[in-house]
């Protein structure tokens, strides 16, 4: 395995600016190649000295490195920096031992193997040597971070990154944490959101090749993109285009899309099972786009509210969502629910997915828009909806994973129950309340979702007027189901 303490890969590749063709007789093309640029940026510091498995962390990213840059399309430029090789002890200890655009990969390799590590890990400082030499570039570059540790130059290398974005200088940052604990993480974490990036999770190496061969086939795409992309030389047309997008993975949730013109309230597009990526030739004005969730058992798409958008001539208007992935515990994936909500903090419902008697749809990836929700589910006899998470945070063009693994089940008992109210002992009110069908004892012996927490229970007996508290300190955690006797 991996363990390199502060391998750090900084991947950056140029993005291009779309250019939409301009609607005329007399319009004249010209090819245009803009190939994205590669910059590796490898630790040199003296920690790589350490063991990882049975060899060095330094011979260990080496062997990285001689795997990643054959495999990179040929028209890819490249270029390397490192740091802390040169000197013990000095955070200024930067060099770029290959200037961007070079297309000597064997040279670059070359160089690599004669890194003999030394010094420290200035994080904030080489991002800000490999910005500043953005700032004459028209189109923005995506850096992508790899690290398996802190900062140890800069007491602020978050606001290093925030300062930076600030400047208008055209750049996204994503950050790849590599088996790193939960304060690197915050760290990291915190370098990707003020960077307008994604942060990613990777606990081993596998991972790490993983997230390499993410950054490897969206270059390959690229190169593939500029091969054939044509921009035009004359004047703009009345048309622009919307462009909607979300990660990849949650087509099957989305039915479909409504775009709306908001001066007279008409639809003039339905796109049906669109793509991760689709664009829509529209003509200048204001439209709506209205996302809709597809059903089981053939019913109508469950459409949120509608996204306001403005489509200027000859421009791309993008709309970028994100996605939230379920991770549900086989425990919870048959849920006694007719219905699951996403509510906003707001306290406003944005999509409710009705189940009936099938809930295949509950727990299907979903592209959202950005924003704070809470997850709810319900069925017919419950007085309110449960509540079965909150604070889930959807950012556009990432992913968000949801972990549905705690939750409650209360043991079958003699007693003739009708129900049973489970109340956070925070708020001192219900999170969970369950009544039985009149015909029968459904659902009261399922497993039901809860987050992490501390509560009571009140449990409901038939001929008795009054709830009977049979528990005030029940703790629910990460992970656990508890199945609770009530001793009834």
């Amino acid at each position: 395995m991996l363990h390199c303490r502060h391998l750090i890969f900084y991947v950056l590749t140029s993005l291009f600016l779309f250019s939409s063709p301009a609607i005329t007789p007399r319009t004249t093309w010209a090819t245009v190649a803009n190939f994205p640029e590669v910059m590796i940026i490898l630790d040199g510091s003296g920690s790589m000295w350490g063991m990882a498995g049975d060899k060095t962390k330094i011979k260990a990213a080496k062997e990285v490195l001689h795997k990643l840059i054959p495999s990179l399309p040929t028209e890819v430029k490249l270029g390397l920096t490192v740091y802390g090789h040169r000197q013990k002890g000095s955070c200024d200890d930067i060099e770029i031992m290959l200037p961007a655009g070079s297309d000597d990969r064997n040279l670059l390799l070359r160089k690599v193997e004669e890194i003999s590590p030394k010094g420290k890990t200035p994080i904030a400082d080489s991002i800000k040597m490999v910005v500043d030499k953005l700032k004459t570039k028209e189109n923005e570059t995506t850096i992508i971070l790899v690290s398996d540790g802190e900062e140890t130059c800069n007491p602020d290398p978050c606001g290093v990154v925030k300062a930076l974005k600030a400047t208008g200088i055209k750049f996204i940052l994503h950050v790849v944490g590599f088996d790193v604990d939960r304060m690197q993480k915050e760290e990291l974490s915190c370098l990707a959101d003020a960077g307008g990036g994604q942060y990613f999770d990777a606990g081993n190496a596998s991972a790490l090749l993983a997230a390499l061969q993410v950054v490897q086939k969206e270059v390959s795409k690229k190169v593939e993109y500029e091969k054939a992309k044509t921009t035009t030389k004359k004047r703009k047309s009345g048309l622009g285009k919307l462009k909607i997008t979300y990660p990849t993975g949650a087509e099957k949730s989305l039915a479909q899309i409504r775009i709306v013109r908001k001066k007279d309230n008409k639809t003039i597009k339905t796109a049906a099972k669109p793509e991760s990526e689709s664009i829509h030739p529209l003509l200048s004005g204001e439209y709506e786009a209205i996302f809709g969730y597809a059903n089981s058992n053939n019913q109508k798409p469950s459409e949120i509210a509608p996204i306001a958008v403005t489509i200027n001539g000859g421009e791309t208007t993008e709309l970028k969502l994100g996605t939230l992935i379920f991770n549900v515990a086989d425990a919870f994936k048959k849920l006694p629910a007719s219905s699951v909500t996403l509510r906003r903090d707001d306290g406003r419902i944005v999509l409710e997915t009705p189940g009936k008697s099938n809930g295949y749809y509950f727990f299907t990836s979903k592209p959202l828009p950005p924003g704070t929700y809470s997850l709810e589910y319900f069925y017919k006899t419950m007085p309110a909806p449960a509540i079965a998470a909150t604070d889930i945070k959807i950012k556009a063009g990432a992913e968000t994973v949801l972990t549905l693994d705690s939750g409650i089940k209360i043991k079958k008992h003699e007693q003739n129950m009708t129900g049973f109210d489970l109340i956070d002992n925070a708020t001192n009110k219900p999170i969970l309340q369950i009544k039985r069908r009149w015909d029968n004892d459904y659902p009261l012996w399922y497993a039901f979702v809860v987050p992490e927490g501390n509560y009571s229970l009140n449990v409901y007996l038939k001929g008795m007027d009054e709830s009977l508290p049979v528990a005030d300190n029940i703790v629910i955690s990460p992970g656990e189901l508890l199945e609770f006797d009530t001793g009834l």
